[in-house]
């Protein structure tokens, strides 16, 4: 639909778009909680490494070309005004995401709309495709000069081996963006924690030799831990972590923000400040209370008065707060549904054009791709990044063909 989008206007072509649903952009309407969270500020001057686990050095180009500005000023001017929030992400003014996917239907409008179509191969025909699929129970076929394949992370499987008998490479979908289920859940005193999330914590996994590690907002749930900094390590571990079967040693730091300097600095204020008081009913360090008095509980100082309080409680304090060991036991959905990485290997593909090497006319956009990122808008940026080369390649085509 973006692609059809960014040709509008283009002479000599006529769009068809083949939707298996029976209505487009669903993605688009539920992201960012149906706020549509379309973009990220820091996609402009950043590290494509830091966003994307997979093909961030195969977007480097692309985003230049069409960063977090060019995509605002894109949906401007298709009538969907966005703002930057403070972490970065950008939404529609509107806060609705069907404000964006209505700009894109409007600006496709003169396009045909196939509803229904499960197209589930295609092969090449001289300098055409034909494309072929079911529809209302019926088989048809379709020629076109240029064909875009942007199905999303789940690819059909008989478009799968047309592709693959073209010359493409896949690699496996596994699940990316999803919490942590540990073992520590066992425990009663974590139930009572569910909800409890902390602005800035700093979680590390071990899998397959490999260490990863992620910063953000963590949050504590009923069966393990949520939230940012969760889904971002799941992302950038996400076949490692498939490999184990999600069965790894975790560590979280809890206050990642304090220096070995600023926790004794703090320790040595709050037993000057409160000798006689109990550590369980000092929290420090701005975490929740709840949670204080449980890492206490688990450093073995919970009732310790901060007037006794030795070097050997710092220590086991310490160890709590800034190296709480954990293991992971498995993984939960996000929001009830897990999202996938894998798909046609970027090997496999010209990223100037986003066509199939050696088949010029055949593009690819999305999340068919072996591309994936972390929460916050980048996958929907990665979408339209790689629809806008296609746009423009099948628009060069249509011109020098004229």
């Amino acid at each position: 639909m973006f692609c059809a989008a960014a040709l509008r206007g283009a002479k000599n072509l006529r769009i068809s778009i083949l939707e298996a649903s029976g209505a487009p952009l669903k993605k688009v309407l539920l992201s960012g909680g149906g706020r549509c969270n379309f973009t990220n500020a820091a996609i402009d001057g950043g590290n494509p490494k830091d966003f994307y686990p997979r093909g961030a050095r195969h977007l480097r180009k692309p985003l230049r070309a069409f960063g977090c500005v060019a995509a605002r000023e894109f949906f401007r001017s298709i009538g969907a005004e966005s703002k930057i929030e403070a972490d970065g992400r950008v939404f529609p003014v509107s806060d609705d995401s069907r404000t964006v996917a209505a700009a894109l239907e409007k600006s496709a409008a003169k396009c045909e709309m196939r509803f229904g179509f499960r197209a589930d191969s295609l092969r090449p025909a001289g300098d055409c495709w034909e494309i072929c699929g079911e529809r209302n129970g019926r088989r048809e076929t379709l020629r076109a000069d240029f064909a875009l394949i942007a199905t999303g992370g789940r690819w059909q499987k008989g478009l799968e081996k047309s592709v693959e008998a073209l010359g493409g490479k896949f690699s496996d979908p596994v699940p990316t963006l999803f919490p942590f289920d540990l073992d520590r859940a066992k425990d009663g005193e974590w139930e009572n924690l569910s909800g409890v999330s902390v602005a800035d914590a700093r979680a590390d996994a071990y899998a397959n030799g490999r260490e990863f590690s992620a910063r953000g907002a963590l949050l504590v749930t009923r069966s393990g831990i949520g939230g940012p900094a969760a889904l971002k390590l799941s992302a950038f571990g996400a076949r490692d972590f498939a490999e184990c079967g999600y069965s790894f040693g975790m560590r979280v730091n809890w206050i990642p923000r304090a220096s070995d300097e600023d926790f004794k600095r703090e320790i040595l204020s709050a037993r000057r400040s409160f000798p006689k008081r109990s550590l369980r009913n000092s929290p420090l360090f701005g975490l929740p209370r709840s949670l204080w008095e449980y890492l206490c509980r688990r450093a073995g100082v919970s009732e310790r008065l901060w007037a006794g309080f030795s070097k050997a409680d710092g220590a086991a304090l310490k160890a709590a707060l800034s190296a709480d060991e954990m293991r992971a036991v498995g993984k939960s959905a996000h929001k009830g549904e897990f999202a996938t990485c894998g798909g046609l290997e970027c090997g496999c593909v010209d990223f100037k054009t986003c066509s199939l090497k050696g088949r010029p006319r055949l593009f690819f956009a999305g999340e068919c791709l072996d591309i994936d990122g972390i929460t916050g808008g980048f996958n929907l940026h990665a979408a339209w990044a790689t629809a806008k080369i296609c746009a423009d390649s099948i628009k060069n085509f249509a011109e020098n063909e004229g």
